[in-house]
């Protein structure tokens, strides 16, 4: 069940987490590191954590306008692992706890992975205005698919790529959201092409 119109947010943004040990973890480095410097495959690169720092300037710039095409989000969404301790040790949390602690809002983690509609019905119902989802990139259509849109959506997110957003912008009169993608561009090497 879909909420009014009224309440609907008026943007979705679902971002991936950042880079990340390889799958399965391989003997050697790189290796992820929490926030603490310690090893844990559960976390990410430095580069991922470049990336969580980027993207908190990317969403919520210091001074000057924000990219085209982009809002400052008012929820921010990540997967439930469990316990909140498990939960921030993991990579889609670390992400974008930079944002949160820019932006002085908790990241709220309702429904664990393979549990995207639950997740996009909470959100449907939230009254957030822009929602930023970060989220790991098998269950991203998923999830994006538990949104209801007008345009067609990618049927995956290719392992490679940690440098793309998903819009999904509020048609209010039809009720339903209008799909996009922007490059992020933050790090040496994102491209400028979209999934």
């Amino acid at each position: 069940m879909t909420a009014p119109n009224s309440i609907l947010p008026q943007q979705i943004y679902i971002i991936r987490h950042g880079e990340k040990p390889a799958d399965p973890p391989t003997p050697g480095p790189p290796f992820g590191v929490d926030k603490d410097g310690n090893q844990s495959v559960h976390s990410l690169l430095p580069r991922g954590w470049q990336r969580s720092g980027a993207l908190a300037v990317l969403f919520a710039p210091a001074t000057g306008p924000l990219q085209a095409g982009l809002r400052t989000p008012t929820a921010l969404y990540s997967p439930s692992y469990g316990k909140p301790d498990k939960t921030k040790a993991h990579r889609t949390y670390q992400t974008i706890q930079g944002l949160a602690g820019r932006l002085g809002m908790p990241i709220q983690s309702p429904a664990p992975e393979g549990q995207e509609s639950v997740l996009v019905e909470a959100i449907l119902g939230s009254s957030g205005q822009v929602v930023l989802i970060c989220w790991e990139h098998h269950h991203i259509p998923a999830l994006a698919q538990a949104i209801p849109t007008i345009e067609a959506i990618p049927s995956a997110w290719p392992g490679d790529r940690f440098d793309v957003i998903w819009t999904f912008g509020l048609d209010p009169a039809a009720g339903r959201y209008s799909f996009g993608q922007v490059p992020q561009q933050l790090l040496r090497g994102d491209t400028d092409t979209v999934i």
